[in-house]
């Protein structure tokens, strides 16, 4: 691994708790493997064709890499145990956060997880630790990609997605209506259509990502206008190109992260 530095939730590793750490290594091999595929079929002609059904994720990525003093800052190697300690609060929590390598090609891609951590010693000193993160995916993801503006009634939005998964993304979407009406988004890449009935002036109307809906007017009970057709951005072999249709003028905020297939090696 030639990376030397990362950070996870916002903080440096090489300057956390001025411990003076780099990114080591412990052994030859460290193990990095993305979610492995799993691959459903049904049978036909007594086993002679198996045609896929459906593809699903059996695990999320994991990786594993080491922690040691930076010899050219620290002469000694002990990590102290209020150091040890420290390290364990900041990197071993239950809730997941966003882990980045501090390296110009990475720039723009992390990963979101925890860590399982192992003490490395060498006769009574701690000398090290090794890190096994736990994604909360199957792959790394691109920082917000965001598109915004305002748009006329019945006029089209392109959004290119450049995700390096073939499918489908959903992503959080904010709408301020500048008219009454029926809102409706179609995208002419899967010819879904996203439609809210009764929609106010100056009423924001947000989508989320974990398929959640809700109005900044109360009196609007948006769940019994919503036909729950969330939009979607997508793309396949040949195409990312997502062409959303609003039937309403409007401003809107479109965010989504993109899929990067990539590990921190």
């Amino acid at each position: 691994m030639a990376i030397s530095n990362f950070i996870y939730d916002g903080l440096s590793l090489k300057n956390y708790d001025h411990g003076n750490y780099m990114i080591g290594f412990f052994s030859t091999e460290y193990n990095m493997e993305e979610g492995k595929q799993n691959i459903n079929k049904s049978s036909l002609y007594m086993g002679k064709e198996q045609p896929f059904t459906y593809i699903n994720y059996e695990d999320t990525l994991t990786f594993t890499i080491g922690v040691i003093k930076d010899p050219c800052r620290d002469e000694n190697e002990e990590i102290t145990l209020l150091q040890m300690e420290n390290l364990k609060r900041w990197l071993c929590r239950p809730a997941p956060h966003k882990f980045k390598i501090d390296d110009p090609k990475y720039q723009d891609i992390f990963w979101e997880g925890t860590f399982e951590l192992k003490e490395m010693t060498a006769g009574n000193k701690r000398v090290g630790v090794e890190l096994t993160f736990i994604s909360t995916r199957p792959f790394a993801l691109q920082e917000d990609v965001i598109f915004s503006g305002e748009i006329g009634a019945n006029e089209e939005v392109i959004i290119e997605d450049s995700s390096m998964e073939i499918g489908y993304i959903y992503p959080e979407i904010t709408i301020k209506c500048l008219e009454d009406g029926n809102l409706s988004i179609y995208n002419d890449f899967d010819q879904r259509e996203t439609i809210v009935e009764n929609c106010s002036t100056d009423e924001e109307i947000t989508f989320s990502k974990y398929l959640q809906i809700e109005s900044s007017m109360p009196e609007h009970e948006i769940y019994n206008d919503f036909n729950f057709v969330f939009t979607r951005i997508g793309n396949n072999f040949v195409t990312g190109e997502n062409i959303l249709t609003f039937s309403l003028s409007c401003e809107f905020t479109i965010t989504y992260n993109p899929i990067r297939k990539v590990l921190p090696v």
